[in-house]
C-alpha cells in the first residue's frame, strides 16, 4: 500500500514529520490524488489518519473521500460525515457505489483536535459488501451482491464532495495522514494491524501535558517482595460487565486475558442495582444466571475455582445504592435521589448488607467491593425529612436550603447522611469479619485531604479506613491527567497510606463515542503508580475496554515479573498493616 502520495493541491498544503507526510486542508480546499494501483469496483481499501480543524460548534456536513466511476451511470464513491441531508445529517456515510445501492452508515461526529483513524473497504460479487472501520474497530458493515467491475474516472479527492454528482459544498477543514490504498478489501485484522502500527506517531506523549507522567517514570523503582522472593503488588481490574458469568467458556477466556496481562486481583460485578449476577439467596438473579443454575452450574464457584487455580483472587463488586429498576418499591420512594435506593431507610440497610453477606457466606470469596457507597444526593421525601428531624432536632426544608453554604445547617445535613452510608460500610464490614476474618474490603470514591469540603453524600472513605472497617480505597481518578497531588495528601491523611490505590482508566469518551487508551499509555500509567506509591500497586477500570493492545504492553512492560497483592505479602493470607 503507497504511502506518502504526490498531491495536487487546490487550497490545501503539505508538511511533513514525525507523523509523515500531512495534508492540511483549509477552509473550502481540497487535494486530488492517483495512486499507483488502479482503483475499481470489484474491490479494494482506503485507510487515512484525519484530525478535525473545524469548530465543535460546526455542524455541518463534512467530505473525506469521493471518487467517479467510470460506469456510464454517474456512479461515484464517498466517505462522508453527512450525506443525503437532512436525513443523512449527523451520521457516516461510506458509499461504495451509489448505483448499486452499496452503501453504510453509523451515527458518528469526529471530534475536533483528535486525530482518528478511518478505514473502509469495498468487494463486488455474490457476496458483495462495504464496511466502515474507525480506530481499528468495525463499526458498519452491508452486504449486496453486485456484479458491476468499474473503473476510477478520476482522481481520488480527499477534503470534497467533487468526485460525485452530489456536489454541495461538503469540505473537511483538516489534517490528513497516512493516505493508504490496495486494490483489494483488507481484511479485519489487517485494518485493526494498521491502526496500531502507526497509533504512536499520530497519538504520542505530548512533553507539555505529559510531564507529570514522564517525570514519574524517572522515579527510581523500589520493589517489595515476601520471603519466597515473590513480587508483592497489587494489580487490579474491575469488570462491570455480567460476561463473565454467563457460561464457563467466557470464565475462561476473561481469566486467561487478565493472566496474560499480569493482574492478580479480579473485581467482577455481581450487583448493579437491578438483579445480581450470582445464584443469590437475597434478590432475584439475573436470567443469563438463573440459566446456568438451573443446569447444575454456578457462576460465581466456578469463577473463584478458576481464578484461584490461575493465582487470581475475587472481590465481587457491589454498586451498593445506585438503582437501576422500578422494582423494590420498598427502598426508595418519591423524593429519593434519582437511581438511588433509599439510605435512610432501614429497610434497604438490612437487604443490601445481607446481599452482600450472602456473598461472603456461601463462597470462597478473597474480598468484596463496594461500590457507589453514597447516598447520591440528598432525599427530601416524607419519610427522610421526619426522619431528619427526629435525629438532629432541626426542620428540614431551612438546612435543605442552605445546604451549599459551610456551617451548622451543612454540618447536620453532613452528620446525618454520613450516620446512614457508614452503617451500611461499617455493617457489612463487622458482619463479614466475623464470617471470614481474612476478608479483603474495599471502597471506591474519591477521597478528600482533610480540611476539604467533602460532598454531602456520606462517603467517608479515609475515616473509614484509619478506623479499620476497610482494608482498601480505590481512587477513582480515570482522566488522563491524574491528580497525584490530592493522592499524596489523602495517603498522608492515612494510618496506613498504602491502604489507598490508585484506578486508572484504559478509555476516553470523545463526543459520546468510547475510544481505548493507547497500550503504551496504560502501561506507563501503571508503572508511574509503581515508582510514586511502590507498596500500593494499581487498578485499571474497565475489562471491558482491556484491549489486546493493552493486554501485551501490560505482559511485557510494567507487569512482566508475576506478582501477589500487597495483603498477601507478609506470607499469610488476609494479614493487614
Amino acid at each position: 500500500m503507497p504511502r506518502n502520495p504526490e498531491f495536487r493541491l487546490h487550497g490545501a498544503t503539505i508538511r511533513t514529520g514525525r507523523s509523515g507526510t500531512i495534508l492540511k486542508i483549509a477552509d473550502a480546499g481540497w487535494a486530488e490524488y492517483l495512486p499507483a494501483i488502479s482503483l475499481a469496483t470489484r474491490g479494494g481499501s482506503i485507510s487515512f489518519w484525519i484530525k478535525p480543524l473545524w469548530k465543535e460548534t460546526d455542524r455541518r456536513s463534512k467530505t473525506f473521500l469521493s471518487l467517479p466511476w467510470a460506469d456510464g451511470r454517474h456512479g461515484y464513491l464517498v466517505l462522508s460525515q453527512g450525506w443525503w441531508e437532512p436525513t443523512g445529517a449527523g451520521r457516516l456515510y461510506f458509499v461504495a457505489s451509489n448505483q448499486d445501492f452499496v452503501h453504510c452508515s453509523v451515527p458518528y461526529r469526529l471530534v475536533a483536535g483528535f486525530w482518528t483513524h478511518f478505514a473502509v473497504t469495498w468487494e463486488n460479487g455474490a457476496h458483495g459488501n462495504c464496511r466502515v472501520y474507525i480506530d481499528g474497530e468495525k463499526v458498519a458493515e452491508y452486504a449486496r451482491p453486485f456484479t458491476g467491475s468499474y473503473p476510477a474516472a478520476g482522481p481520488l479527492i480527499i477534503g470534497s464532495d467533487h468526485g460525485t454528482t452530489e456536489k454541495k459544498g461538503r469540505g473537511a477543514e483538516a489534517l490528513i495522514g497516512d493516505l493508504c490504498v490496495a486494490s483489494r478489501p483488507l481484511a479485519d485484522d489487517e485494518v485493526h494491524a494498521g491502526f496500531l502500527r502507526r497509533r504512536n506517531d499520530f497519538e504520542p506523549f505530548d512533553g507539555k501535558n505529559e510531564k507529570w507522567l514522564l517525570d514519574g517514570m524517572t522515579l527510581p523503582l523500589k520493589e517489595t517482595r515476601n520471603r519466597e522472593g515473590t513480587l508483592v503488588e497489587t494489580r487490579a481490574i474491575f469488570d462491570e460487565d455480567i460476561l463473565w458469568a454467563t457460561s464457563r467458556r467466557a470464565t475462561d477466556v476473561i481469566l486467561s486475558r487478565i493472566k496474560r496481562a499480569g493482574f492478580n486481583v479480579y473485581v467482577p460485578c455481581v450487583w448493579h442495582g437491578k438483579t445480581a449476577y450470582y445464584a443469590s439467596r437475597v434478590a432475584a438473579a439475573d436470567l443469563q444466571v438463573r440459566r446456568r443454575t438451573d443446569a447444575g452450574d454456578d457462576p460465581l464457584s466456578y469463577l473463584i475455582q478458576r481464578a484461584h487455580s490461575l493465582g487470581i483472587e475475587v472481590h465481587p463488586w457491589f454498586t451498593v445504592v445506585f438503582r437501576d429498576t422500578d422494582a423494590f418499591r420498598g427502598y426508595y420512594g418519591d423524593g429519593t435521589p434519582e437511581h438511588a435506593f433509599d439510605i435512610h431507610n432501614a429497610a434497604f440497610r438490612s437487604f443490601i448488607k445481607d446481599l452482600m453477606l450472602d456473598v461472603v457466606r456461601r463462597y470462597d470469596v478473597d474480598g468484596v467491593n463496594l461500590d457507589y457507597i453514597r447516598a447520591m444526593g440528598l432525599c427530601t421525601s416524607d419519610s427522610c425529612r421526619a426522619d431528619y428531624e427526629k435525629r438532629s432536632g432541626y426542620p428540614f426544608w431551612p438546612d435543605y436550603a442552605l445546604r451549599g453554604i459551610v456551617g451548622a445547617s451543612r454540618d447536620r445535613l453532613q452528620s446525618w447522611q454520613d450516620r446512614a452510608v457508614t452503617d451500611i460500610a461499617a455493617g457489612f464490614a463487622q458482619a463479614a469479619r466475623k464470617l471470614k476474618p481474612e476478608l479483603v474490603i474495599s471502597v471506591d470514591g474519591h477521597p478528600k485531604p482533610k480540611g476539604a469540603v467533602r460532598p454531602l453524600e456520606g462517603r467517608d472513605e479515609v475515616s473509614w479506613a484509619n478506623q479499620g472497617w476497610i482494608d482498601i480505597v480505590f481512587s477513582m481518578d480515570y482522566r488522563e491527567r491524574v491528580d497525584y497531588e490530592t493522592i499524596d495528601k489523602v495517603r498522608a491523611d492515612l494510618k496506613s497510606p498504602d491502604r489507598l490505590i490508585v484506578s486508572f482508566g484504559n478509555y476516553d469518551k470523545r463526543d459520546h463515542r468510547v475510544v481505548r487508551r493507547s497500550g503504551e499509555r496504560v502501561n506507563r500509567y501503571m508503572e508511574f503508580a509503581r515508582r510514586k506509591w511502590p507498596g500500593s500497586g494499581a487498578a485499571l477500570y474497565l475489562y471491558g475496554q482491556l484491549s489486546d493492545e493493552q493486554v501485551e504492553a501490560l505482559a511485557r512492560g510494567a507487569f512482566t515479573q508475576p506478582s501477589i497483592p500487597a495483603w498477601r505479602g507478609a506470607g499469610k493470607p488476609g494479614s493487614r498493616s
